[in-house]
């Protein structure tokens, strides 16, 4: 049976008002100018409508004190979503711890890596230049020696 707000606002009653889905609170929250967040829970926005029909003296204020006492059913899947989401965000969060490890690595290997080419190209400038050196070496001696066989052929001859 669809919901009628004029028959509602006629004749209010809790069991009526817990029969409601939220949209349906919407309109009667609105219909009496009660303020409230439109992200709010059906829960809270039927609170807030109960409240004022009960301060207007529409409703008796034991309706109020049987609202407080009766868990809703949406007290545990709340607590349950709550439970589900906190494990998604603490796998998120080791997930990007993970990730944030693995990056750490990759960048320690790569600075590992950088410094062993350093030192690989150091090696190999350092033996080019004892290289170099060694035939420069070679080069003088091998001057120094056909300088004498030349100057003992000019001052003998």
């Amino acid at each position: 049976m669809p919901f009628n707000l004029d028959k509602f606002v006629a004749s209010p009653s809790v069991e009526e008002l817990d029969s409601l889905k939220k949209s349906e609170i919407v309109k009667v929250a609105k219909h009496y100018g009660i303020e409230f967040q439109p992200l709010m829970r059906k829960d809270e926005i039927k609170r807030y409508v109960l409240e004022y029909l009960v301060d207007e003296s529409i409703l008796p204020s034991t309706v109020l004190e049987t609202a407080i006492t009766v868990p809703t059913d949406n007290t545990f899947e709340l607590k349950r979503l709550e439970m589900e989401m906190n494990k998604e965000i603490r796998l998120k969060e080791m997930e990007r711890e993970r990730e944030r490890e693995e990056r750490e690595r990759e960048r320690e290997e790569r600075e590992r890596e950088r410094k062993e080419r350093e030192m690989q190209m150091q090696k190999e400038k350092e033996e080019r230049e004892m290289q170099m050196q060694k035939e420069k070496e070679e080069r003088e001696m091998q001057r120094e020696k056909e300088a004498r066989k030349i100057c003992p052929q000019i001052s003998g001859g």
